[in-house]
């Protein structure tokens, strides 16, 4: 027994039952972070561990597996004893000292248990191949075995976790692969619910399209992710947790099986889900990290890990179940150490739980307190910058509130603050505004008479013509608007009369980089999810020359085979000219992108859809009028460049990672004589 068991039950009872939080930040050998910007941050101790304990009031846990807390403060634990092949049911007060086992009888390997609020327990024992659903007193009411349905499938029934609906519904994780086992009341089989789905990738489209058809039933015989957890809240929503699934491991799922959660950060061997007050999501991962969401899916603190020497208190070796009280003391069982570890709030997370809940409740200004408290001890805190920018909005403080909503990256909180500002400086200046709009009109009718503008606008004409007839490539990279304007025209003259040059063509693609550097850096906030600070220019001068290089080459290639007209410089000086649509119509969205809210976003998506629709529109015609093609060579010749630009991709890795292997081995031989001799 790793500690007296009086000492660990009074601790336990004096901690958990009154809800008493921890004021010290040190002491403990882990690390707690929270997210900012879809990056993991660090922040103070959000949790402390408070005991380790292999007995319960006198009883062993054995091999505890799974752990629910009901709506009386009543603890249940599933265990096995292994040695045994007994399993049974600890059912404990955390007000009393009062103790019962249950199960003993019949129990060989409980793995999940559930009770609902009559007090009804629901339990899967894996090694018995059963599902029971018992009384409060352990006695047996419904008992799930294998169905007969042929929707079941050839699955052996060997149930893993068990919870049921506030419809009485049971749902049973057996094949985490194939979803959750969706059971009646009377425990008749209905179907399988909240199946994983596999995203097909760029991979396995080509695979698909170049596979034979044994290979091809090989690759979609690939399972979906596997669920591996399973809980449920007070509104009657199942949430699921699954292994190997980046951003959407935790689900929150609708009666459709629909996933309702956003992306989130979570770790990629999630090993158990509980659902907690105010709807926090509590996750615990088989490396053993606890990591606690928000009713939204906003990480509000990650902390643990794992220690297989046991030597770490708040750290596990294999960590199986987690439970959280009304108090937010969290319950974590450890199969291998055979142990329940229980964690206390501190004055952080307290404070944090106390905000969140005015927050969710829709109670933004008295959230406003809490909050201020929350980045005093971390100004990091995202979820308290949006909290605040909550309270100023309520408050009709719209300025203050825009500012916290930008340092919270809440786009849609600032989208709604600068609505309002905007509104405001709008009626402020619109009095300005029409006496602008009724000098122009003055000005305009008065010169439509006199014409005194023409001493303004000469000046800058002659400039102008100046500077397109003396200079050449001024003149030539000018000439995509006549490309614009009649493509098939300006191809003949670029291809037959050598109309712009490929300095010149080169020159123009550089303008457009600068465009599109301009573009990436100031969009608006609302509309850029890119952080500035990250862009790395080589990263970008690679995602846009590398593409456009190959592309040159490789239909510069494929048109000396297919009998097509156009000449590399042609075909590089037109594809240049093709991009123009999109590039003219960047400065247009990033101008629009600093004055529109969300609501308004239809104008930002129909621009940028116009001018790609637009690119492509003149992309294809690029290729026919280049290379004289029909509409079907054309369609082909684009398809088989672009196949050919990842051959030529392939290719390239796969020499340069030959050569790196070759250089590696020239390089161990050389150092191996320059050693031996």
């Amino acid at each position: 027994m790793k500690k007296l068991i009086s000492l660990g039950v009074l601790m336990l009872l004096a901690f958990a039952t009154f809800g008493t939080v921890v004021h010290a930040e040190s002491g403990v050998r882990y690390n707690t972070f929270t997210s900012s910007n879809g990056h993991y941050v660090r922040t103070q101790t959000a949790y402390i561990a408070l005991t380790q304990n292999d007995t319960i009031y006198g009883e062993s846990l054995d091999t505890p597996n799974d752990i629910y807390i009901d709506g009386n403060n009543y603890v249940y634990i599933a265990s096995s004893n292994t040695l045994a092949d007994t399993g049974k049911i600890i059912k404990f007060s955390l007000a009393t000292e009062e103790v019962t086992v249950l199960g003993q009888d019949f129990l060989v390997n409980p793995t999940g248990i559930f009770v609902n609020d009559d007090g009804e327990i629901y339990v899967a024992d894996k090694k018995a191949n059963k599902a029971y659903k018992l009384d409060a007193a352990g006695n047996i009411l419904l008992e799930i075995t294998k169905p007969t349905s042929p929707l079941f499938g050839s699955d052996e029934f060997q149930p893993r976790k068990i919870i049921s609906d506030n419809a009485g519904n049971i749902y049973v994780l057996n094949n985490g692969s194939r979803g959750l086992a969706q059971f009646t009341n009377s425990g008749e089989f209905i179907s399988y619910f909240g199946t994983n789905t596999i995203s097909p990738s760029l991979r396995t489209v080509l695979q698909y399209a170049f596979f034979t058809e044994e290979q091809r039933a090989q690759l979609f015989s690939i399972t979906p992710p596997e669920i591996s957890n399973m809980a449920i809240d007070d509104r009657g929503l199942i949430h699921t947790v699954s292994l190997g699934v980046e951003g959407y491991g935790v689900k929150r799922l609708n009666i459709s099986g629909d996933n309702l959660l956003p992306e989130m950060l979570n770790e990629l061997d999630l090993a158990d889900v509980y659902v907690g007050p105010i709807g926090n999501i509590y996750v615990i991962s088989k490396s053993g990290y606890i990591s606690e969401y928000d009713q939204e899916g906003n990480l509000l603190f990650m902390f643990g890990g794992q220690d297989v020497s046991n030597q770490i208190k708040g750290l596990f070796n294999i960590p199986s179940a987690i439970a959280v009280d009304d108090k937010y003391n969290i319950y974590v069982l450890d199969s291998a150490n055979q142990e329940l570890q229980i964690f206390i709030p501190t004055d952080f997370a307290s404070l944090v739980h106390t905000a969140l809940d005015y927050y969710q409740e829709g109670l933004y200004i008295d959230s406003k307190e809490p909050w201020e408290e929350v980045l005093k001890m971390n100004d990091l805190f995202d979820l308290a910058h949006s909290g605040l920018g909550n309270a100023y909005y309520s408050l009709g403080d719209y300025d203050r509130a825009l500012q916290e909503y930008y340092v919270s990256y809440d786009r849609s909180g600032y989208s709604d603050a600068f609505w309002e500002v905007r509104n405001a400086w709008l009626l402020t200046n619109i009095e300005t505004f029409l006496i602008f709009g009724f000098g122009l009109l003055i000005v305009y009718f008065v010169n439509m008479k006199w014409h005194f503008m023409r001493f303004v606008t000469n000046p800058i004409k002659k400039g102008f013509r100046f500077v397109y007839n003396k200079s050449k490539t001024f003149n030539q990279m000018l000439f995509v608007f006549h490309y614009l304007k009649n493509p098939a025209d300006a191809t003949y003259e670029i291809k037959r009369k050598n109309r712009v040059s490929m300095f010149s063509a080169t020159m123009l693609l550089l303008v457009f980089f600068a465009i599109y550097l301009i573009y990436i850096y100031n969009l608006g906030f609302l509309f850029n999810t890119r952080v500035v600070e990250e862009i790395n220019v080589t990263e970008e001068i690679l995602k846009i020359f590398l593409p456009l290089g190959l592309w040159v080459v490789s239909n510069s290639l494929i048109a000396s085979i297919r009998e097509g007209e156009g000449r590399f410089k042609d075909v590089y000086i037109t594809t240049i000219f093709s991009l123009a649509p999109i590039v003219l119509v960047l400065p247009i969205v990033t101008l629009l992108s600093h004055v529109l809210t969300y609501n308004e976003t239809f104008l930002i998506q129909m621009l940028t859809t116009i001018g790609i629709g637009a690119s492509v529109i003149y992309f294809f015609i690029m290729v026919k009028e280049t290379h004289y093609y029909s509409v079907k060579d054309s369609l082909l010749s684009i398809f088989i460049s672009f196949f050919t630009m990842i051959m030529l991709l392939l290719g390239s890795i796969i020499i340069y990672i030959l050569l790196s292997e070759l250089f590696t081995l020239i390089k161990d031989i050389i150092m191996e004589v320059f050693y031996r001799v």
